[in-house]
């Protein structure tokens, strides 16, 4: 962004703190102001639909949420949505879609108790980005491929993040709760659904 542009509002629709705090680290550099989606105040409730990929699922919420920001006559305000999911190959890539409820339901050490014993561990995180930009929608798509650890590791991150290791992490071995913000960035799923999103920004 030139100096002196003025900067743009970006709307998050997400209720976790940890990817509103990844997408301003990433997009706050390029000109916009990030602030989570509100109506009212609060998280607005969005239904998360039954879909088998995550394209649908982004295109969903983003949908429930324009007609929320058209209903709050905000209908040309920039909105991001993001769906991710960790999937497992020794799991038939379980829990893909659903990686978020399965995650509250049995949390970490469920997955690892699924994967005790069995020396396939590998897995990729995939993301999609879906942005309005207050004229026409943007979809980005990104995957990491790495392994799962034996036991979580690491205080940063939210979600999976203790278990993934990526390839990029190489010998240093971090899982992504290990890493600081840059080194996450260089090899996150997310990031790279973001920045083909910045590509049709232009």
């Amino acid at each position: 962004m030139e100096k002196g542009a003025e900067r743009r509002q970006l709307l998050f629709q997400t209720g976790n703190p940890g990817k509103l705090a990844e997408a301003r680290h990433y997009f706050e550099p390029l000109g916009f102001t990030v602030e989570q989606f509100l109506i009212n105040g609060e998280p607005p409730v969005i239904i998360e639909p039954q879909a088998d990929d995550l394209v649908t699922v982004a295109r969903s919420k983003i949908s429930q949420g324009l007609a929320l920001l058209a209903g709050a006559g905000r209908a040309d305000s920039a909105l991001l949505v993001e769906d991710a999911g960790l999937f497992i190959d020794e799991l038939g890539g379980f829990p893909g879609v659903y990686s978020a409820s399965i995650l509250g339901q049995i949390g970490l050490d469920g997955i690892l108790a699924l994967l005790e014993g069995r020396e396939q561990r590998t897995a990729q995180f995939g993301c999609c980005a879906a942005m309005w930009d207050g004229e026409r929608m943007l979809i980005g798509e990104g995957t990491c491929t790495g392994v799962i650890v034996t036991e979580a590791r690491g205080e940063h991150g939210f979600g999976y993040d203790p278990l993934f290791i990526p390839d990029e992490a190489g010998a240093d071995g971090l899982t992504y709760a290990q890493m600081s913000p840059a080194q996450k960035e260089q090899a996150s799923h997310r990031t790279r659904a973001y920045e083909q999103l910045v590509l049709q920004i232009g």
